[in-house]
């Protein structure tokens, strides 16, 4: 179990349903990385991975705690299914319930059930976003974790983003600081780069919108379908493509911010995945790609714990700037609360001295634009 663990170190993975694994394995193949697939019944898409010749890590999440007729963690969890992932060569994942704020007893429930084998799974944990209300919580949260032993892979619940939630960010980065086991984090987006370089053991990004983070189960019927979004390197920030398109148009003198080099654009501007003849599987394969040459550009080197922490400071702070720019220039223009969460919550272990670059509007310059000061 510790070296199949280990075979996850540091990466960032991609997490699927089984319609889209064919488009993650061409990915997960290039960037040496792995799958999450959710999926009830994952055996015949795992098998069809291994016969393609993909020897990545795969984990495969249930999703009882997810929609509107989600499993409460009270419910317990099956045995039966941690087996079928062993029988796949699998690392296990408990298919876990939904854990309310302090539902201590669903919380033994779930790491109990993880730690029956000789050789543990990993405990998921569907968390509220009011287990980090407050630090004491959060420490009651972190002192069962640790007492059980077994590793965990967290799905945080929010309405929006979680880590646009001040509170919530804190929490999940103390959580980090003093958890003795190895954490996983599931359904999440570019914040997904920002816990790998806070210590984070792995951390997967969605490919749609749903598999981004965990939404509550919703009263009211009829909620719209998410419109298609993609990934901004410019920006660490997934936008709509109509947004995209607006932006793009608006700024003609820093047009060359927004050319992507990645295989879906090939030089383009994003918006142009609208032409796609799937926009949404252009768009993630796009949003993939620019996520992985970020975090390729973050851990470029041998990094320590302090610089690969600075790095990811320092690029939400010229993310920022950027959109600092873009308010002037944008009719309600709106920042992206987990930029600021993580910009407010977090320090610089390695401040950097110097006089903050300005925009470049000279194509041929193309310079970055700085952090503002502090």
């Amino acid at each position: 179990m510790a070296d199949s663990l280990e075979h996850l170190a540091g990466r960032l993975l991609i997490q699927c349903r089984p319609a889209d694994a064919e488009v993650a394995l061409a990915i997960s193949q290039e960037h040496e990385t792995g799958v999450v697939l959710t999926a009830t019944a994952p055996e015949a898409t795992v098998r069809r991975l291994r016969d393609r010749g993909f020897d990545g890590p795969i984990l495969c999440d249930a999703g009882r705690y997810s929609g509107k007729n989600r499993t409460s963690a009270g419910r317990g969890t099956h045995p039966a299914w941690c087996r079928r992932q062993r029988d796949l060569g699998l690392i296990p994942l408990t298919d876990s319930g939904y854990l309310a704020p302090r539902n201590l007893i669903g919380l033994r429930t779930i790491l109990l059930a993880a730690t029956r084998d000789p050789e543990p799974a990993v405990a998921v944990l569907p968390l509220a976003a009011r287990w980090f209300a407050t630090p004491a919580v959060c420490d009651a949260l972190v002192r069962e974790i640790n007492a059980f032993g077994a590793p965990v892979a967290v799905v945080l619940e929010h309405a929006n983003d979680p880590f646009g939630t001040q509170y919530v960010l804190r929490g999940f980065l103390r959580l980090l600081a003093k958890a003795t086991v190895r954490v996983i984090l599931l359904r999440s987006d570019v914040s997904a780069v920002g816990v790998l370089c806070h210590g984070a053991h792995a951390a997967a990004v969605g490919t749609i919108s749903a598999l981004r983070h965990l939404y509550p189960v919703m009263t009211r019927p009829g909620a719209p379908r998410p419109a298609v979004s993609a990934f901004v390197t410019r920006l660490l920030g997934y936008h709509r493509l109509e947004t995209c398109e607006r932006l793009f148009a608006a700024t003609p003198d820093i047009a060359h911010f927004w050319a992507c080099p990645c295989p879906a654009c090939e030089g383009r501007n994003p918006d142009r995945l609208q032409e796609a003849a799937m926009p949404g599987a252009a768009a993630f394969r796009h949003s993939l790609h620019c996520l992985f040459a970020l975090k390729a550009e973050l851990f470029r080197g041998s990094r320590t714990r302090e610089q690969l922490v600075s790095a990811w400071h320092e690029a939400c702070s010229h993310a920022l700037f950027v959109h600092g720019e873009l308010a002037e220039t944008m009719e309600r223009w709106t920042t992206p609360a987990n930029l600021r969460s993580w910009y407010a919550v977090t320090d610089d272990p390695l401040p950097r001295a110097g006089i903050p670059r300005q925009l470049s509007r000279d194509p041929a310059t193309r310079s970055t634009p700085a952090p503002p000061p502090r």
